[in-house]
């Protein structure tokens, strides 16, 4: 069957782009082959630096057979009254190219009307495609577009030529003055020119030949493959690889977010999109890198210079070398790696010049100058933001955490050190490492152990990849800081737009979620916000009350849980769906306050929807008390008023289960809980059967409404199961 190929030749893209373009580029090319009428096995999705390509396998070479119905003039108006065709059903027919016998009368809600039956047109795949191919290009969106020239035309980077294949045969569009073609471009520097496709069946191996790997998972291993081969004649092992290794690129694919935060912060997928054809080369440095932060080094290896750094397998400290990909092949190697390793001496030779500047003015003599760092222009600096943290720890430190011991002290150090390093040298050249500098300088100073790693961690997470701060003091600061940038940034109404969020307040938010949910304190989410616009409020007085922004920074969190608990989530297994989005409503209907404890019973509904047979109808069961309750809001039941067996016996069912259910409620067992409460089912449904609970007599409504009640306020220690779609 016919292979259909589509190259979008491009100047060259930043890594970035490719989690968005990737995804809808497949997602829209199914929408596209669909609207077309053509068939097809899989579709496939590449990107390079300089392309975006579209695979259509096994692609049907006709559009499969379709029909519309088209409604014409009313029946009165289309027949006259011997049944002939009047004018209107002539003129209706000949515009649609049906003969007037094949119309048929009909009748609807609007009365008697005359329908056509289309057969639409079966166009070979290439007429059918030809059409659809500039608006899939056009429709395509980057994190930044460009307009070049004198056009209109938005898209990531200048498109330079287009490249349409339906076998052997071009399929042609134009887009811009561009005409599609059979052409494509090599290498830059390996096999630079305009270079001819034959077939899209040779698609990959035709650009193989030109120095392209334009399978990204090809180029993805290739790398894999070089970096291990170093490495082991190393005996190091590189960092820098994050979780590529366990999962394939086409799952990332179907996953943008995920997909975009992994670009962000595993350097190897990073430099699959940087390269055509990637080879690996070992380098080394001397002398400039000694004495620097571990965190300095891989920094500047990292995030700098785009190399993977090297560490000890045995005792994993950094060793002289590094590794890097070089986009072409091995001519001249030698004298690529020289490159490298000078530009990177000068690179570690600035960072310890401003490391040991840095040491010579102790944290603490630092604070004084966030005076002039201004946070936001209408919250002030970031000696304000710091002196609102030390109130909202203060706070937090005061509420009860069992087992766990935290010292104010040493935390109100921590909070108002922590933000000194924004004037530190070593920032202004790594912002990146903001937080870890201070965590470093703080412990350089002599400043406690407890401090040191609140300051560390305080930033903490700072991408969905990213672990979340060890420490209850470090989470605790790292809570407040959060939450004091979205409360602040809200009451002044910097709200979030579409895709901007210059405060990083999503983020933000994502990270509270995450401390809070992940094995975090377990601290009150709506005292912590009240706290920080407590802290707000003393210092500057927004517009909006701080009663109307409380509610709203709450939403706010709570849409953010909301996204959180539905994203899916990579493990090493590959990928995890998250929680149906019904389920999340019938979890945080009961309360989010605590995150962690939210987080525990929506996880647990999602597990029980997919293994527990029986929970559709405990779930229809659990809803009928809360369903007749109306306005109803609670009150004692009097067992001297049952008139019916069925009652007394739901009633005696539901105190015997009660302390075993109250108590796995309290212990975060769940999925325990429901299959406890579970054992009510049968009682509930047939007490719904054969008591009347709205009964006349006030005294008996009210009692069979307070059982009713108690029954339903006990199934919602899990959540309101009147929310979840009962497919």
């Amino acid at each position: 069957m016919p292979r259909f190929v589509l190259e979008i030749g491009t100047e060259e893209m930043p890594p970035r782009f490719f989690p968005h373009a990737l995804p809808q580029l497949r997602e829209q090319g199914e929408k596209m082959l669909q609207r077309a009428r053509l068939t097809y096995r899989e579709v496939k999705v590449y990107g390079t630096p300089r392309r975006l390509a579209l695979i259509a396998e096994d692609l049907a070479d006709r559009q499969a057979p379709a029909a519309r119905e088209e409604r014409g003039p009313p029946a009165r108006a289309a027949y006259d009254e011997r049944g002939r065709p009047t004018k209107a059903a002539l003129g209706f027919a000949r515009r649609h190219g049906v003969a007037v016998e094949q119309l048929q009368r009909r009748q609807t809600d609007q009365g008697d009307y005359v329908f056509a039956l289309i057969q639409e047109p079966e166009l070979p795949a290439k007429q059918a495609l030809a059409p659809l191919l500039p608006a899939l290009i056009t429709g395509l969106t980057f994190p930044k577009m460009m307009r070049w020239g004198a056009g209109e035309l938005r898209f990531g980077r200048p498109i330079r030529w287009l490249l349409a294949l339906l076998d052997d045969q071009v399929v042609e569009f134009q887009l811009a003055g561009l005409k599609s073609g059979r052409l494509t471009r090599g290498h830059p520097t390996l096999a630079d020119g305009l270079f001819p496709v034959a077939d899209a069946r040779d698609y990959e191996e035709a650009l193989r030949e030109l120095s392209v790997l334009v399978n990204d998972n090809e180029r993805r291993r290739r790398i894999e493959s070089q970096i291990e081969q170093i490495q082991a004649a190393q005996n190091a092992r590189a960092l820098g690889r994050g979780m590529s290794a366990y999962i394939q690129l086409e799952v990332l694919k179907g996953m943008p977010e995920e997909f975009a935060r992994e670009i962000e912060t595993n350097l190897e997928l990073r430099t699959t999109f940087l390269v055509e054809w990637p080879t690996a080369a070992l380098g080394h440095f001397t002398e400039a890198g000694v004495g620097l932060p571990a965190e300095v080094l891989e920094s500047e290896l990292t995030y700098v210079q785009g190399y993977f750094p090297l560490v000890a397998r045995r005792t994993h400290g950094f060793l002289p070398g590094f590794i890097a990909v070089r986009d072409g092949g091995d001519q001249e190697i030698t004298q690529v790696v020289r490159g490298w390793e000078s530009v990177l001496h000068a690179k570690l030779t600035d960072a310890r010049y401003f490391y040991e500047q840095d040491l010579r003015t102790p944290l603490e003599q630092r604070v004084e100058a966030l005076r002039g760092v201004v946070f936001q222009e209408s919250l002030g600096t970031m000696y304000d933001k710091m002196e609102r943290l030390r109130l909202i720890v203060a706070e937090a430190a005061r509420q009860p955490l069992p087992g766990e011991s935290v010292d104010a002290q040493a935390l109100d150090r921590a909070a108002f050190l922590c933000k000194a390093d924004l004037t530190t040298a070593v920032v202004a050249e790594l912002p990146e490492l903001e937080g870890v500098i201070g965590g470093i300088y703080a412990k350089h100073s002599g400043e406690p152990r407890e401090a040191y790693t609140a300051i560390a961690d305080h930033y903490r997470p700072r991408g969905a990849t990213d672990q979340t701060p060890e420490t209850t003091s470090a989470c605790i600061l790292a809570l407040s800081d959060k939450l004091d940038t979205i409360a602040a940034c809200l009451a002044a109404g910097l709200r979030p737009t579409g895709s901007a969020d210059p405060y990083g307040l999503r983020q933000a938010a994502t990270g509270v979620i995450r401390i809070l949910g992940e094995n975090g304190p377990r601290l009150s989410i709506a005292t912590l916000v009240r706290a920080a616009l407590d802290a707000l409020y003393r210092q500057v007085q927004p517009a909006r009350p701080k009663e109307e922004v409380f509610p709203e920074v709450m939403a706010f969190l709570r849409q953010r849980l909301d996204n959180y608990l539905q994203a899916r989530r990579i493990e090493r297994g590959g990928p995890l769906y998250a929680v149906r989005h019904d389920l999340v409503d019938a979890a945080l209907a009961v309360g989010f306050d605590d995150v962690s404890d939210a987080t525990a019973r929506a996880r647990a509904l999602q597990h029980l929807a997919d293994s527990e047979r029986d929970f559709l109808p405990t779930v229809i069961a659990a809803t009928r008390p809360s369903n007749i309750l109306g306005d109803f809001s609670g009150g004692e039941v009097n067992p001297d008023l049952f008139e019916h067996d069925t009652e007394r016996a739901l009633w005696e069912a539901y105190l015997e289960v009660k302390p075993q259910a109250e108590r796995q409620a309290d212990e975060g067992r769940y999925e325990d809980f429901f299959r406890t409460l579970g054992s009510l089912r049968e009682l509930i449904d047939t007490f719904f059967t054969d008591v009347l609970v709205m009964h006349e007599d006030p005294a008996l409504r009210r009692n069979r409404l307070a059982l009713c009640w108690q029954i339903s306020q006990l199934f919602r220690r899990l959540a309101d199961f009147s929310l979840i779609v009962q497919m």
